[in-house]
């Protein structure tokens, strides 16, 4: 009896764990086992890491200053923790209340004094220690940042004759260097956009954090909603747009190549099982070929070889004598989990057919277009707009302002659309210090262009007033801006051109 109720309490746990439904999978406030994390420094590098409770014959998760490090310890550890870099334990957590910048315990020592700079000379020479003396501080792993920073002070001839804002540059400087910190930031949206434009901001097409939440606000992203996106910007627009919709809905998003070559970053946004799923890529071939090269054969071969497999998948011959001969559990155990996880793949996987399928589904077509690409904004737009819904919207964002003109000319030309808007982002980011608050000294100059509008509808999206009735209400309404009304109540005109011709007679008086 004790059997029986223990495999009945086993399957009801297998099977409370099957129903657990994936959309209802809250993000968590820690990090997980094989998470991407962002490491924030004081000096303004921001270093992606990917916490693993074991990286063997992979590459190394994470690389500071060309060495490696551990990033088991970071599993558990809630976003925002504050860790500090030693050489030999790795990244230590730092206890709550800690900042990227040490505690100025040095500057709580310092007192005001008279002193100026004015005897100051920078000849290298007011610093006793050697720059060999200093790598072996460095080296020496029994060493820590803070007794480094310290010998430097005292090793200074002009730290004494410094004035007191001085000193405390001085040691924020030298802590900044030697005293290594960073915080543990999520990866979302904003924070990979940023570091990558920190980073390159060339190679993703000069696309900036504000720049990217305009696209994802002017093209109205949300749950639900079917989006087709052309991403070249390393696939931020795609992952921003995954992770916001949660799973909901689905995206289209077009990729060139043989393979979308951006998948390692979209892998940075730690995207739930739901929100990979919803992703759905698409060919450029299959949407912009020409008659020569249309797919002429209607077979699928992609479902052929689907609709082979039988689950569960039986083993070959060779694949069983490989597996008998594992002496390791554990390493049978991840063999057979991969194989049947990629055979899983292959089976709910739709193929490049069907997902364009459902892409060209006239009964619902999309809700939003997006096109962040390198390519001509106007042919690319005019490719894609029939898959746009009716007066839904379109945002197309490039990097220079010229293509996207033409851009907006063609769909004025052509009345394809309304609410045309050409806008420039800008920022500017300030330091915030006490008595010292500014704008900071290096700003990005551009973030990029944005064209939004919405469509027309081909057949009715006309203008429904017609000439003459505009005509009947501007002569009632007095005309248009400027022109004089027919009543004369407006002679601001008038007497604007009496005061000029009387200040011309004047003139021509005085030279006669």
């Amino acid at each position: 009896m004790s059997q029986e109720a223990n495999s009945t309490s086993t399957d009801s746990e297998t099977k409370n764990e099957v129903q657990v439904d994936p959309f209802l999978v809250k993000p968590s406030n820690h990090v997980s086992d094989g998470d991407y994390v962002l490491l924030l420094f004081a000096d303004r590098r921001q270093i992606f890491a990917q916490a693993l409770s074991s990286w063997r014959g992979r590459s190394p998760p994470l690389k500071i200053n060309k060495r490696s490090y551990n990033t088991s310890n970071l599993i558990g550890l809630p976003y925002g923790t504050v860790l500090e870099l030693d050489l030999k334990n790795g990244l230590i957590p730092l206890p709550d209340g800690e900042d990227v910048i040490p505690d100025q315990s040095l500057l709580k020592s310092l007192e005001p004094c008279d002193n100026d700079n004015r005897d100051l000379t920078d000849n290298n020479k007011s610093q006793k220690l050697t720059e060999e003396q200093l790598h072996q501080l460095r080296d020496d792993p029994s060493i820590s940042g803070s007794a480094i920073v310290q010998t430097i002070i005292q090793n200074s001839t002009t730290f004494e004759s410094k004035t007191s804002f001085s000193k405390a540059k001085y040691i924020k400087k030298k802590q900044i260097k030697y005293q290594l910190r960073c915080r543990l930031v999520k990866c979302t949206s904003s924070t990979i956009c940023e570091a990558l434009y920190l980073k390159d901001a060339r190679k993703m097409m000069n696309l900036r954090e504000d720049s990217l939440a305009q696209i994802l606000s002017l093209s109205n992203i949300s749950a639900g909603s079917k989006i087709l996106c052309f991403d070249t910007a390393c696939g931020i627009v795609t992952g921003a747009c995954a992770q916001r919709m949660g799973g909901y809905g689905s995206i289209f998003s077009i990729y060139t190549g043989q393979a979308p070559c951006f998948i390692d970053l979209i892998a940075r946004f730690n995207l739930s099982f739901v929100e990979h799923s919803s992703i759905k890529w698409l060919h450029s071939g299959q949407l912009f070929h020409d008659d020569i090269n249309a797919k002429e054969s209607g077979l699928d071969y992609d479902v052929i070889d689907r609709n082979r497999l039988v689950w569960p998948c039986s083993l070959q011959s060779h694949t069983q004598i490989y597996v008998e001969k594992m002496k390791d559990k554990n390493y049978r155990l991840e063999f057979m989990t991969k194989r049947a996880s990629r055979f899983a793949r292959k089976l709910t996987r739709p193929s490049s057919d069907e997902i364009l399928q459902m892409l060209e589904n006239k009964e619902k077509k999309c809700d939003s277009l997006i096109l962040a690409c390198s390519y001509d904004p106007t042919a690319t737009l005019l490719s894609l707009l029939p898959y746009l819904e009716t007066s839904c919207p379109f945002v197309v964002f490039y990097e220079y302002m010229e293509p996207l003109i033409e851009c907006f000319r063609e769909i004025q030309k052509q009345g394809l659309a309304i609410n045309l808007r050409l806008t420039d982002t800008w920022m500017r980011e300030y330091q915030i210090l006490p008595n010292r608050t500014h704008p900071n000294m290096n700003m990005s100059q551009n973030g990029g262009f944005i064209l939004t509008g919405v469509k027309l509808c081909p057949t009715f999206g006309k203008n429904e007033i017609d000439d003459e009735i505009v005509k009947n209400f501007r002569k009632k309404s007095g005309g248009k801006r400027g022109k004089k009304r027919q009543d004369g109540s407006n002679n601001s005109r008038g007497d604007g051109d009496k005061r000029r011709k009387r200040g011309k007679t004047a003139t021509n008086n005085d030279e006669v």
